[in-house]
């Protein structure tokens, strides 16, 4: 059996810290398995990965899995997951409608405000709206997730998630650029905000912004943001909170991704 770009992906310190020469560490992982690319060209990657590194110089040696998209790849491995799924038994924990198409079961839920419906093996978008192929891999995991916890309305930091600390910078910079983007712009945020249909929250005394996003039906996001000062020094600040079931619902890579997606939306033109 060829390892996939989620067998690499799962030995990286998954930490987007750039010093490989990609981006990500799923383009490196993809490079790695559709190029050829050195997996010890990761300076981080941990001693118990030396021997898949072995393993995946092999098979790239015979040619094996480098014609396939890592798109595709990482899909496949959640059908898998999602394939034994009782898709009626999911729908009110995820709050989502169940329902049947020509035999094929499927979950219709609001994501970003769009209500797709979800096959297990395929993501069906309402007309006119802008498709992610990468969204998938997200809703996957959502559903797999079971849906087993309620939403409390108590807020916690990404830092706070168990396992965290090595992906905490990522989140830290896609902040930092969100700020930088409002910087001087608070009207511009909140009008941006609304267009997302932001729930006006009270969590600071002193925020400048804080609105509640609710880009899946049990995922609650947060933002808090702080205007700039340059009187004072002060540089403008994002910071983005999540119910403290989120770890329940989507995995860390997952939280980041929908984040991503939260901050493209907003500071789209």
């Amino acid at each position: 059996m060829a390892f996939t770009v989620l067998d690499v992906l799962k030995t990286l310190p998954r930490t987007n810290c750039c010093d490989c020469g990609q981006p990500t560490c799923l383009a490196f992982a993809a490079r790695v398995i559709k190029e050829g690319e050195e997996l010890a060209k990761c300076p981080h990657l941990p001693p118990a990965a030396l021997e898949l590194a072995g393993a995946v110089k092999s098979q790239q040696e015979k040619g094996e899995g480098r014609r396939r998209e890592s798109l595709a790849i990482s899909l496949e491995a959640m059908e898998a997951n999602i394939a034994p799924l009782n898709f009626r038994d999911l729908a009110r924990p995820l709050g989502a409608i169940f329902g049947e198409e020509n035999g094929r079961t499927y979950l219709s839920f609001p994501y970003f405000g769009d209500t797709l419906l979800v096959f297990k093996d395929e993501v069906r978008y309402p007309p006119g709206a802008v498709c992610n192929p990468w969204d998938a891999i997200l809703l996957y995991n959502y559903l797999a997730s079971g849906g087993q916890a309620t939403p409390t309305g108590t807020w916690i930091t990404y830092q706070s998630l168990p396992n965290s600390v090595s992906k905490a910078k990522t989140l830290a910079r896609l902040e930092k650029g969100l700020a930088q983007h409002f910087a001087g712009k608070v009207s511009e945020l909140r009008r941006r905000a609304a267009v997302w249909r932001a729930a006006p929250a009270q969590v600071s005394e002193n925020a400048d912004f804080q609105g509640t996003f609710q880009p899946l039906p049990r995922v609650p996001v947060l933002l808090l943001f702080w205007d700039a000062e340059p009187a004072e020094g002060f540089q403008a600040l994002a910071h983005f909170l999540f119910d403290s079931t989120v770890g329940d619902y989507l995995d860390l890579e997952s939280l980041l991704f929908l984040v991503e997606q939260l901050i493209d939306r907003l500071t789209a033109e």
